[in-house]
């Protein structure tokens, strides 16, 4: 008799625990985890000062999966995730999700929303994003980002005008997309969060890696910012925002891709139709358009030279007031007794000449070629 009374109070504590443990799972699901349509996650109380809603029918399901520690809303401040992205999938696909700004930023957004005068015109703003642009070409880049909005009248453009303030990679990418230039995709949003495809670890994490392999990821990123220039025939994208954490490496494509795109200046092609390629920057004919630089001429090597300057050469070449990656560091000496490798990687980070450094480009894609 007491032997069946230990043990019926022995499953009675068994299934108390079992309890217990369920309904601190859900707990901890509810309160602590973030699932792709917590409305602390999306924020979609806040729209249409928001990205969009085009995906929330898409996040209500089990098409959106969140997934890595970010998603645990311990971390959700500026302290552990300041960068404010997560990691999961779309369809299966690997994706990343951003609300495009710190914790602290959305807070002081949020605050000085009700004040006209914390917010810039939209028409002044875009002018950074596309300085030397008309009325027509700006409306492209409006109206590629209301499409992906979700919202209708004057909704989307409260939506535009937040994404303006807060981010210009959303915009960026809805025109951009599908423009074949090595670039993320953008899937659209959810309140606050903007859905990009995950192209790849970033080129941090390859530092280490054999010379070899690096000088692979060195050619492919001069020919992916060189593609920024050259590729799309309507238009030219300069990038000046170069840290390794901006590039990363696609494994399916083995391509390097450009990615965070806040910080890109797009410039009309047609308008430096007529601009000597070859010439030198101090002769360049581009017509004269306004006071930015990037509106006097056209610069068709820009982007290469942000590469050889600040990611490829050696780190005490540079002056006090500019730092270098320095990626393809210890270089092998017969590597560099046959090709002159950094003395070519210097020469290209330091000459005005356009057309020099163009050769100079040439000159390193088949080195690197050569040496992987």
């Amino acid at each position: 008799m007491q032997f069946r009374f230990r043990r019926l109070c022995r499953i009675r504590w068994i299934l108390v625990f079992i309890i217990v443990l369920v309904s601190s799972f859900f707990a901890i699901n509810k309160w602590l985890i973030y699932t792709p349509f917590s409305s602390d996650f999306v924020e979609l109380e806040t729209c249409p000062a928001c990205f969009g809603i085009s995906l929330c029918d898409l996040f209500k399901t089990k098409d959106v999966q969140l997934s890595g520690w970010e998603r645990f809303s311990f971390f959700n401040n500026d302290q552990f995730n300041i960068k404010n992205i997560y990691y999961g999938s779309l369809k299966n696909q690997p994706v990343i999700f951003k609300k495009m700004a710190h914790h602290s930023e959305w807070i002081s957004f949020d605050i000085c929303r009700q004040n006209k005068s914390c917010h810039n015109h939209v028409g002044t703003s875009l002018t950074t994003l596309l300085p030397c642009s008309d009325h027509l070409f700006v409306s492209k880049f409006r109206q590629a980002f209301i499409n992906s909005t979700g919202f209708d009248g004057l909704e989307s453009e409260i939506s535009l005008d937040t994404t303006i303030e807060i981010n210009l990679e959303p915009i960026v990418l809805s025109a951009l997309s599908n423009s074949d230039l090595p670039i993320p995709f953008y899937y659209g949003a959810c309140g606050r969060v903007g859905v990009f495809s995950n192209e790849g670890s970033n080129l941090v994490s390859y530092l280490q890696y054999s010379f070899r392999f690096r000088a692979f990821l060195a050619r492919e990123l001069l020919i992916s910012m060189h593609q920024l220039n050259t590729r799309n025939s309507d238009m030219i994208v300069y990038y000046g925002d170069v840290n390794l954490e901006n590039f990363v490496y696609n494994q399916n494509e083995r391509r390097v891709k450009i990615i965070d795109l806040e910080y890109v200046n797009i410039v009309e092609r047609h308008l430096f139709s007529a601009t000597n390629v070859n010439s030198d920057y101090k002769h360049s004919q581009g017509k004269q358009l306004n006071s930015n630089v990037y509106c006097r001429r056209y610069l068709p090597d820009y982007n290469v030279e942000q590469v050889c300057r600040y990611v490829l050469s050696p780190s005490n070449e540079t002056n006090q007031r500019e730092m270098s990656s320095d990626f393809l560091h210890s270089i092998p000496a017969s590597i560099n007794r046959r090709w002159n490798l950094t003395n070519i990687i210097s020469a290209c980070a330091q000459t005005g000449s356009t057309s020099e450094r163009l050769v100079l480009y040439e000159q390193l894609l088949k080195i690197l070629s050569q040496i992987v």
